[in-house]
């Protein structure tokens, strides 16, 4: 069996805001406080570079030019609508054209929350599927109302609610089936 070799694109100071992806880490604004920006954006982000990575101080996230930046922080809002995220430069991904299957969603049903993430993250477990950015956008929002609302259960025979939502959520990330098919066939039980 060959063995498939990963080569990701070294990002750096001078390429990581052409086309990438990346989940910054949030952090206090005492990591920026005896630094000066080496870079401020039209729309009013700035960056403060290291060796490793580089901060970003903004009030937007998601989508940023080409890019998609997204901070996960428990950090609250420490000035106005600004927040602080770190990434380290191998963090970034090379964010792939709209119609590229790139990105695969990640569940914590826990705290009932939903991410997508690259493919390239050495975390992902070759299970759930990989779509392209705009189906993984559309089926986050059916997955966070199965999430977050308990009607659309009603009309289904199940012992455990929690229970259920995760084995419908679920066969929605591991499969290519729609919310419709999955709930013809549980409607045929």
């Amino acid at each position: 069996m060959e063995e498939q070799v990963i080569t990701t694109k070294k990002f750096t100071r001078n390429n990581f805001f052409k086309n990438t992806y990346c989940v910054f880490k949030g952090v206090r604004l005492r990591e920026i406080s005896r630094r000066k920006p080496h870079y401020r954006s039209e729309s009013g982000s700035t960056y403060y570079y290291t060796t490793n990575g580089v901060y970003r101080l903004s009030n937007h996230w998601g989508r940023a030019a080409k890019c998609n930046w997204r901070l996960v922080s428990e950090i609250p809002v420490e000035i106005d609508d600004l927040r602080l995220g770190y990434a380290d430069w191998t963090d970034f991904r090379e964010n792939l054209d709209q119609d590229v299957d790139a990105y695969y969603i990640a569940v914590d049903f826990e705290t009932k929350t939903v991410s997508y993430k690259h493919k390239d993250n050495p975390n992902y477990d070759n299970i759930a599927v990989v779509r392209p950015v705009d189906a993984t956008r559309k089926l986050i929002k059916q997955i966070k109302n199965l999430l977050e609302d308990h009607k659309w259960a009603k009309y289904y025979d199940y012992d455990d609610l929690d229970e259920f939502r995760k084995e419908v959520v679920l066969e929605l990330v591991n499969t290519n089936k729609t919310l419709n098919e999955i709930r013809r066939e549980l409607a045929a039980y």
